[in-house]
């Protein structure tokens, strides 16, 4: 049964409806005559009372002054706490406020003008971007103020779109994330009526941060409320699964926009209405473009009118509007789908009934490792699936003769269920060893961090600690790995278990301590020539480092994996002198006696190269992070080849040029153990 069928099924019940209302032209005249002056009198009211309430403005208000903000400052006027639908990420916390108090960018002041003697003035604000708006301040955890200066918009406009939806970095992945919700002033050069806002919340949209996207919507102004951000504000509700507000928002974009898109969205919000006639007749105008459009459109209206033998179309590119129709009409969601790299789409299949429980749970591991699905909804959609009692009484048992992602789920959801430490701890060391014995490591260990991150390291937990901390370090929880470093190095000295956890943790915990950030004030000591930490600094309550324990974990290393090693030793020397130690020259010899050739990984070319370099030496915060996430998102995922070590120190340096020297110790981790360290 096609469309048409469809209307003409829900014309039928229209009929026999009393007829409209009729007034007679004496009742139209009486009206008229009754309301005329009346409108006439409201009118003259409307001009002469704001030209008083002007005149007492002027002479009561006192003279404001806007001082321009420093690098360390705060915009006035922040908007803070609250929470949208759907929640945030990364702890960013939404606004309370509807409509922004938006402030200048630094230099802009506001300059009063005399007027005469009365000491009456008038103060014209020269430049006010409402793009400086943002989630947070400086105070919250947002980058500076001044994150874009010395940007050109030219060069920012350029690369913000390229900016990658989907990260396994999560350090990389947390300073995109900070760069677009931080209030800031914005790129010099930026016209006037350039949305620079609309940009950051297209990237917010299409890494899955749904909540923070329709939170930085919420407190944009007016003025920035155009085509293209109108539709991005529904697919954001679309993807929130909130068809209520988006539907609401559809009817008030068609009074002023036209296109397929829009068309589309009216007919289903049309239909979720029940007018299924009107709905209908759109799909039937649209079929005329049915190749530009994705079938599901036409399949989901027939199925919503009821129409029986609509089979479930494939899926080419569905936006977030294709997806909602799909779930309205109860089609599944094709098991093809989880192949995307589009981070939203897999958040919004996890969290859908659309699918099955396989196909959820694979999205759900997918987009909780690019940071689209958070600790707790991966927990709650873990702690839904409804396992039998067999299974939870004896989960290890089940994973070991089937390792799906139900078995991984059913192994997370009886760590975390534990009640005491020792036990959540043996389930999570097994589950990673099956992780490793099954190829799927990746995915077990990812989803097990809201459990590991609850378990405090403890001496009793010695076995568990080596184990923990890799995770941990992984993921860019580098205080919590420390602490479990920690409980190895304590008793390294007389546990052999402990010595061989310390050793091997060590070169990991070298670059994520924090000895580097706390040189670097400037004082000169323990540093290398050209200002460098080197390995022969050593501090109390850090991990130790002098180029004697270098030797000796090298000579370990050739020891372990002969073959390894050197890619190994060179993969750790460079890290170290990204980080701010310099490395004895005769450990760099060392290796002399190995090929120079790479090892398949061509880098980056030279334009990015050069621009990374250029861009960190002139301090231009924003423009060095969007490089690096770019650069990143260019290479792809590290199991796709991924930032080769060259290029991965070179971004190392340049967070560290421009003041970011956690961030740049967080990503020497993740790239120490990319190269197997």
């Amino acid at each position: 049964m096609t469309a048409s069928r469809a209307r003409d099924k829900a014309l039928s019940g229209a009929a026999g409806k009393a007829p409209p209302r009729t007034w007679s032209m004496a009742a139209v005249a009486a009206i008229y005559t009754a309301t005329v002056p009346a409108i006439a009198g409201l009118c003259a009211l409307a001009v002469f009372i704001p030209s008083i309430a002007s005149a007492q403005l002027q002479l009561r208000r006192p003279t404001p002054v806007i001082a321009s903000p420093s690098s360390t400052d705060e915009l006035p006027g922040s908007v803070q706490g609250g929470t949208a639908q759907g929640g945030t990420a990364q702890g960013v916390t939404p606004p309370k406020e509807s409509v922004p108090s938006v402030q200048p960018p630094a230099g802009v002041t506001v300059a009063p003008r005399p007027l005469d003697a009365s000491g009456i003035t008038v103060n014209r604000l020269e430049t006010v971007d409402p793009d400086a708006i943002g989630l947070i301040g400086v105070d919250q955890g947002a980058f500076p103020l001044n994150l874009w200066q010395g940007a050109e918009w030219s060069v920012v406009s350029a690369l913000m779109p390229r900016m990658p939806a989907g990260l396994s970095s999560s350090t990389l992945r947390g300073m995109a994330r900070q760069l677009l919700v931080s209030q800031a002033s914005v790129p010099a050069g930026k016209p006037l009526d350039a949305s620079f806002v609309a940009l950051r919340i297209d990237r917010l949209l299409a890494m899955g941060d749904i909540g923070n996207a329709l939170a930085l919507l919420k407190i944009t102004p007016d003025e920035r409320r155009d085509e293209s951000l109108a539709r991005t504000r529904i697919e954001a509700l679309f993807f929130d699964n909130n068809n209520a507000d988006a539907c609401k928002a559809v009817r008030r974009a068609i009074r002023g926009y036209s296109g397929l898109y829009w068309s589309q969205a009216q007919a289903f919000c049309l239909a979720l209405s029940g007018e299924h006639a009107r709905a209908s007749l759109i799909a039937d105008l649209l079929r005329e473009r049915e190749n530009e459009i994705e079938k599901v459109f036409f399949a989901a209206i027939d199925a919503l009118a009821d129409v029986t033998g609509v089979e479930n179309p494939a899926l080419t590119a569905p936006s977030a509007l294709h997806l909602s129709m799909m779930r309205a009409a109860g089609f599944r969601f094709p098991s093809e789908i989880v192949q995307t790299a589009r981070a939203a789409v897999l958040r919004a299949v996890s969290l859908s009934p659309n699918a099955t429980l396989d196909v959820r749970l694979i999205a759900a591991e997918k987009a909780h490792r690019i940071g689209a699905l958070d600790d707790e909804e991966i927990l709650r959609l873990y702690s839904s699936i409804p396992f039998s009692k067999a299974e939870l009484s004896g989960p290890i048992s089940a994973a070991e003769e089937s390792w799906t992602p139900r078995t991984r789920a059913l192994l997370i959801r009886a760590a975390a269920s534990q009640p005491v430490a020792l036990a959540k701890a043996e389930v999570l060391r097994r589950a990673w060893q099956l992780g490793r014995e099954r190829d799927g490591y990746a995915e077990i260990s990812g989803t097990s961090i809201p459990v590991i991150a609850e378990i405090e390291p403890a001496a009793e937990l010695l076995w568990f600690a080596r184990d923990a901390a890799r995770v941990l370090f992984a993921a860019g929880r580098t205080d919590r790995a420390l602490g479990w470093y920690a409980i190895a190095a304590a008793d390294r000295e007389r546990i052999e278990e402990a010595r061989d956890a310390e050793a091997a943790l060590w070169p990991l915990a070298v670059l994520a301590d924090s000895l580097s950030a706390d040189r670097e004030s400037g004082d000169g000591e323990n540093r290398g020539e050209g200002g460098d930490v080197g390995v022969s600094a050593v501090q109390e309550n850090v991990v130790p480092i002098d180029a004697a324990r270098v030797r000796k974990w090298f000579e370990a290393r050739r020891q372990v994996d002969a073959q390894a090693f050197p890619r190994q030793a060179a993969a750790f020397y460079t890290l170290l002198e990204a980080t701010g130690r310099t490395v004895p020259a005769d450990l760099w010899q060392s290796l002399l006696d190995r090929p120079f050739a790479g090892e398949g990984q061509s880098g980056l070319n030279p334009v990015w190269t050069h621009s990374l370099e250029t861009a960190s030496s002139g301090a231009r915060l924003g423009e060095t992070v969007l490089l690096a996430t770019v650069g990143a998102g260019d290479v792809g995922d590290r199991e796709n080849g991924g930032l080769s070590l060259a290029d991965a120190a070179r971004i190392i340096v340049a967070l560290r040029r421009v003041g970011l020297v956690s961030e740049a110790r967080r990503l020497a981790v993740e790239t120490a153990m990319a190269a197997g360290l």
